[in-house]
C-alpha cells in the first residue's frame, strides 16, 4: 500500500501535466484558429458531419469503446484504468478557461500547438496510462509492432484528414496537418529522444580492472565479449555496457584511470528493454 500511493500520485501528476499542455494547445490555439481536431475526435467529427445520426459525444464513445476493449486485451487492466483516469483529467482540463494565446500567424500557431501537444502526449505516455482515444491505439501499435508513438500519430491522423478534405475547408485541413506533423516530431523527440540510452564498447589490456570498477564502484552493468584484432589476430576482451546518458562521464573517467590508452566507443541505443536501464514505456 505504501508503494502504491506514491506510484498513483506520480503517474497522476504525469497525466495531469501532459493533459494541461494539450488543453492549452486546444483552447488557446486550435479553437481560436478554427483548426480541426485529430485522433478519435476527428473520426467522430467526420461521422457527425456526414450523418448527424447521433450526438458528437455519443459518436466519440462509440469510436473509443473498441479501442478500450483492444487496450484491455493487449495492454492489461492497469493501463485501461489509468487511461480512463487520464481521460477524466484531460476532460476537466478542457473546461478550464483559457484565453487566446494571441498567436496571429496561422503557420506559427499550428507549429506551437503541435509542439505543446507533442510534449504533452509524450509526458502522459511516460505514465501507466494515456489520455485515451487514439493514444491507446498508438500504444497498442507500439507494443505489438514497435511503431513509434509519433509515427502512429502521423499515419492515423493523415488518414483522418484525408477524409476531412471532403467536409472542411482545405486551408484548415492543411494547417491541421502541419499541427499533426509537429506533434508527431515533438512526441518522438521527447518520448524516445530524451530517454535514449548509450552503448559503450571498451577495448583495453586492463579490461578486468575496468570491468570490476564499472560494476563495483559505478554500479554499471558490463558484459565481456571475445574478439580478435583485424591485423594480427590477437585475442581481445571487449567490455560492452548499456548506460544512461548521464553515466557517460563516469564510465570514461573510470576507464581512463585504469588505462589512458583504452579504446572507447559510445553509440546510441534508442530501444532498450531491461529492468535497470530499459527505456521502454511502462505499459
Amino acid at each position: 500500500m505504501r508503494k502504491k500511493l506514491p506510484d498513483f500520485l506520480l503517474h497522476t501528476g504525469l497525466l495531469a501535466a501532459g493533459s494541461a499542455l494539450c488543453a492549452v494547445a486546444v483552447n488557446g490555439i486550435l479553437v481560436p484558429h478554427n483548426f480541426l481536431s485529430s485522433g478519435l475526435t476527428g473520426v467522430a467529427l467526420l461521422l457527425f458531419y456526414k450523418w448527424h445520426a447521433l450526438p458528437l459525444g455519443a459518436l466519440y464513445l462509440l469510436c473509443a469503446l473498441p479501442v478500450f476493449l483492444l487496450g484491455w486485451f493487449f495492454m492489461g487492466l492497469r493501463f485501461v484504468l489509468y487511461t480512463a483516469w487520464g481521460m477524466l483529467i484531460y476532460s476537466l482540463m478542457l473546461y478550464v478557461p483559457m484565453p487566446d494565446l494571441g498567436v496571429a500567424d496561422k503557420m506559427l500557431a499550428a507549429a506551437a500547438a503541435g509542439g505543446l501537444t507533442g510534449v504533452g502526449v509524450a509526458v502522459m505516455s511516460r505514465s501507466y496510462g494515456s489520455a485515451g482515444g487514439s493514444e491507446m491505439l498508438f500504444a497498442i501499435l507500439h507494443k505489438l509492432f514497435g511503431l513509434t508513438l509519433g509515427a502512429g500519430t502521423l499515419l492515423f491522423n493523415s488518414a483522418v484528414l484525408g477524409a476531412a478534405l471532403f467536409f472542411f475547408p482545405a486551408e484548415n485541413v492543411l494547417y491541421t496537418m502541419v499541427f499533426i506533423v509537429v506533434t508527431a516530431l515533438a512526441t518522438d523527440k521527447v518520448f524516445h529522444g530524451l530517454a535514449t540510452r548509450q552503448a559503450a564498447l571498451i577495448v583495453s589490456e586492463r579490461w578486468r580492472e575496468i570491468a570490476e570498477d564499472l560494476t563495483a564502484n559505478a554500479r554499471l552493468g558490463a558484459t565481456l565479449l571475445r574478439g580478435s584484432g583485424g591485423r594480427g589476430g590477437a585475442e581481445k576482451t571487449i567490455i560492452y555496457s548499456v548506460i544512461r546518458r548521464g553515466d557517460i562521464h563516469a564510465l570514461k573517467t573510470l576507464a581512463a584511470a585504469r588505462d589512458p590508452n583504452a579504446f572507447i566507443v559510445i553509440m546510441d541505443a534508442a530501444d532498450v528493454t531491461g529492468e535497470r536501464v530499459g527505456n521502454q514505456p511502462l505499459w
